[in-house]
């Protein structure tokens, strides 16, 4: 009886493997084929699992990728008010008096002053800060702009 149920077990495991085979050898041949036929749907489904699968950043790269911004802006605002400051009088493309460009300058200085603050911010990961110091720039840039831009 046991020999009996030990064959017919090993009838249905064998007529279930062979069966997988054979459907799964099928359906590798339909995938390559496809495969080869599209490779621009190759190539547009790689791009998709990219995006879906990205991995995502941890904590530590957030704040290292918001360091380098920051430290980035901090050159751009030093470069910018160097540039300010090392300006001619004539380079200034306005007639203005000394009061003036003494002010000009001083905006400048407080541009040069303002970078430092974004340098020691980043360098202590102080980002939450950030949105504040931006905030002051503002108002310096648009204080500057007020008094030495023409009205438009």
């Amino acid at each position: 009886m046991q020999n009996k149920r030990f064959r017919h077990l090993m009838l249905i495991i064998l007529i279930f493997v062979s069966s997988g085979c054979v459907s799964k050898e099928h359906d590798n041949k339909k995938a390559l084929k496809h495969m080869i036929q599209s490779e621009k749907l190759r190539l547009l489904m790689r791009e998709l699992d990219m995006v879906v699968y990205e991995r995502q950043k941890s904590e530590l790269d957030r704040d290292k990728m918001r360091k380098r911004y920051m430290l980035s802006l901090g050159d751009t605002l030093k470069h910018l008010s160097a540039e300010i400051e090392n300006m001619s009088e004539s380079d200034l493309g306005l007639k203005l008096t000394q009061e003036d460009i003494q002010e000009y300058k001083r905006y400048a200085k407080n541009l040069s002053l303002d970078a430092d603050e974004i340098y020691d911010l980043a360098h202590k990961y102080e980002f939450e800060l950030l949105n504040k110091k931006l905030e002051d720039v503002k108002v310096s840039c648009n204080a500057c702009h007020k008094q030495f831009r023409k009205e438009l």
